[in-house]
């Protein structure tokens, strides 16, 4: 009987060591999904100094031509912090250079448009009112 009792313990310790090493390779997985799902995206803030952002001509012609760009995402503009965020796939051939280009290339000088990308989602900071 004590050969059966050592036995079985054997048996649950290895079935608890596999179930265990089961959830273990599920949590990795999972976490290396949230990990690439955050990296198969750039997240873009197009900052417009002085203000400019509130112009009444220049900021619905920006507006405009952000919406254009293909596959854009979670669009938000905030006239009175004077910025743009939106996000685009990963693969997008959209670079810092072309999309300063596009905030001149509605009238804003250039040393007004300040275009930040990374593939993290940016922390964006809201003046004191």
């Amino acid at each position: 009987m004590i050969k059966l009792h050592n036995s079985f313990k054997i048996f649950y310790n290895i079935l608890f060591s596999i179930i265990f090493l089961f959830f273990i390779s599920i949590s990795s997985s999972a976490q290396k999904s949230i990990d690439n799902s955050v990296s198969n995206k750039k997240y873009i803030r197009v900052d417009i100094g002085h203000g400019a952002l509130h112009c009444p001509f220049l900021s619905p012609k920006l507006e405009a031509k952000l919406r254009e760009i293909k596959n854009i995402e979670d669009f938000f503009i905030d006239r009175q912090n004077s910025f743009v965020t939106f996000i685009l796939p990963a693969d997008t051939e959209m670079t810092i250079e072309s999309l300063k280009k596009i905030g001149t290339g509605v009238g804003y000088p250039n040393d007004d448009v300040v275009v930040s990308m990374g593939d993290k989602p940016l922390i964006i900071k809201k003046s004191p009112k």
